[in-house]
């Protein structure tokens, strides 16, 4: 239970920060205190149905991910912070 709950904890800080227009990739990982943030990126995808895309930044290998519906992903953020309380 205590994993789910920080695992509920990062993904609304990364909802929060690209809804705030911060940049994030993947290799940020270390910044929420995980190093699968491209896994959550996914999850939020395919479970939510927040469209998320990485898109390249530079040259490289660098990417950044982009939230591209922001009204359905302020929802979803809504909803995690209710299923918090």
């Amino acid at each position: 239970m205590e994993n789910q709950n920080y695992k509920g904890q990062v993904l609304r800080r990364f909802l929060r920060d690209l809804l705030s227009g911060e940049t994030i990739g993947a290799s940020d990982g270390k910044r929420y205190g995980v190093s699968w943030l491209a896994n959550y990126a996914t999850e939020l995808r395919e479970g939510y149905g927040v469209e998320i895309v990485s898109i390249p930044k530079g040259k490289g290998l660098k990417h950044y991910y982009v939230i591209k519906n922001k009204e359905h992903t302020r929802k979803i953020l809504a909803f995690f912070d209710s299923q918090a309380k």
